[in-house]
């Protein structure tokens, strides 16, 4: 263009384009300057990042921070950064690792073929596992099942349960860990529990596993279930449940059902008693007299909270055993009343509750008459089984350790896949020796951590077992030996109570078969 221009122009037309032209691109430049200086900073800094982009991320970072940081900015880096780090924690406190050797840190004998052991798992957080082997082979050793306060409802701290256990059944308590799973506020076991070949739960739940023991203590682990029937004669009934009313249907009620049916805890009536107190006036001078009535109102208390029940008006049929009970066995009983209201259970017997629409009018049974009772299980029908407990998943199958959660239906990821407290039972190849195992919470003054499910499947089978179940965890997890409990150094102090304890006892007496 400027050839252009000293061709075919004059100088001093040539030099007032020149001049034309400078002032153009200097008014150009202010214009550029105007608006960049108008411009947000925010906008500023995102063309910094994006024309650096391809130079590198560090240098980046020094155009942005020289371009001036803006709020926005800064809080994306600052939440970037701060969801890093929780991912970086999640993933250490979840992180699983193989268990593959236990080294033993104590190891005490207490009683012949009774041990108890102390091991670490590997790993540099360790898994501290408590364990109590029982050989079954030996004469007078054998498992046992406490239920909590000696009743369906009942709760109790497992130290006080070994203590009672023992000095009620003279047998000598090696040791204690919890069992079954139980429902809060009801306080019912979940899934089967049978003790010493009394029914106290029946009905099983979702497709979870139990484990049951024969007469010489041998166990099976398999999704058991158990169907209950009795029968007057020609007509047979089903049983719905046992020592507690969900319908209408038929219930048997044992001893660990309570004193009376319908039963009523001690504890409510007293709760009842001190709110009732308040607006009675007693004779503060005659102190027989204000006891008297104190028991009274407490009678009062009691009836009116069985006539309220919905087991008040059903017909109550009083039995008692004529041999000693256990699953897959019919039991003989003689019918010693039926009436409706409230009875009181007979020793060695139960109260078979039954609409009175059960019966048509003669078929009521009478005093003498012989009713039977069976328990049978849809596993090993044949089979005579005396203590039975429910929990989930199994652990070990066949020498195989692999949880079975999902397929018996529980799904919960914290459950599954954090590090708990845990308890479970298990037994050898051969059968004769059984193992409770129980590991404590995260100890992070120790440097120790609780266990996955599947880590507590690969622990079972380094302990040797063939075969081995989940018990209640988390915070009823527990053991106690002798009278110490071992996730405290012989400390109790606030722990849970639980609804069942699964024992490892010497007999004071054996009969024939091997049990008392």
């Amino acid at each position: 263009m400027l050839r252009l221009l000293s061709r075919s122009l004059p100088t001093w037309c040539r030099i007032l384009v020149v001049l034309l032209m400078a002032l153009e691109f200097g008014l150009l430049g202010l214009e550029a300057a105007a608006s960049q200086r108008s411009k947000r900073p925010g906008q500023k800094v995102r063309q910094g990042v994006r024309a650096a982009a391809g130079a590198g991320r560090k240098q980046a970072t020094a155009r942005v921070r020289k371009a001036g940081k803006t709020s926005a900015v800064a809080r994306a880096t600052k939440k970037t950064r701060g969801s890093s780090r929780r991912r970086v924690r999640r993933s250490r406190r979840a992180r699983p690792f193989a268990i593959t050797a236990l080294t033993l840190v104590r190891d005490s004998s207490l009683g012949q073929g009774a041990r108890y052991a102390e091991y670490r798992t590997n790993g540099r957080t360790p898994i501290v596992v408590h364990a109590l082997v029982l050989d079954r082979s030996i004469p007078g050793n054998a498992l046992r099942l406490v239920k909590g306060e000696d009743h369906t409802f009942g709760l109790e701290r497992l130290a006080d349960m070994a203590q009672r256990f023992s000095s009620t059944s003279r047998h000598t308590v090696f040791g204690l860990v919890n069992g079954n799973f139980w429902r809060a506020v009801r306080n019912t076991l979940i899934g089967p529990c049978v003790i010493d070949g009394e029914v106290v739960e029946m009905n099983s739940y979702k497709k979870w596993s139990s484990a049951f023991f024969d007469v010489r203590n041998g166990m099976t682990i398999d999704t058991f279930s158990i169907r209950g029937t009795v029968s007057f004669g020609a007509t047979q009934v089903p049983i719905s449940t046992v020592n507690h009313r969900d319908d209408q249907g038929v219930v048997v009620y044992n001893q660990y059902a309570g004193n009376t049916v319908p039963y009523v805890s001690p504890k409510q009536i007293e709760r009842a008693f001190q709110e009732a107190i308040k607006d009675t006036v007693f004779v503060e001078q005659d102190s027989t007299e204000a006891a008297l009535t104190q028991d009274v109102l407490r009678q009062e208390i009691a009836r009116a909270r069985r006539e309220r029940d919905a087991e008040y008006p059903m017909l109550k049929i009083r039995v008692r055993y004529l041999r000693s009970p256990s699953v897959n066995v019919p039991l003989p009983c003689e019918v010693l009343s039926a009436d409706t209201g409230t009875v009181t259970m007979p020793i060695r017997g139960a109260v078979i509750s039954v609409p009175r629409s059960t019966f048509t009018s003669g078929q009521i049974p009478v005093i003498g008459d012989t009713v039977r009772i069976l328990y049978s299980t849809n596993v090993a029908p044949q089979t005579p089984f005396m203590n039975a407990l429910c929990g989930t998943p199994r652990l070990v199958r066949r020498g195989v350790a692999k949880h079975e959660a999902l397929s018996e239906g529980s799904t919960g990821q914290r459950f599954i896949s954090h590090a708990l407290a845990r308890c479970a039972v298990g037994a050898d190849s051969s059968g004769s020796k059984l193992m409770l195992v129980a590991v404590p919470a995260d100890r992070p003054e120790r440097q120790t951590v609780g266990a996955t499910l599947q880590q507590m499947a690969q622990i079972m089978a380094l302990m040797g077992c063939r075969e081995a179940l989940n018990l209640d965890g988390g915070g009823s997890a527990g053991m106690v030996v002798g009278a110490d409990h071992v996730f405290f150094d012989g400390q109790d102090p606030l722990t849970r109570r639980v609804g069942l304890g699964v024992g490892v006892v010497k007999l004071s007496k054996i009969l024939r078969g091997g049990t008392r």
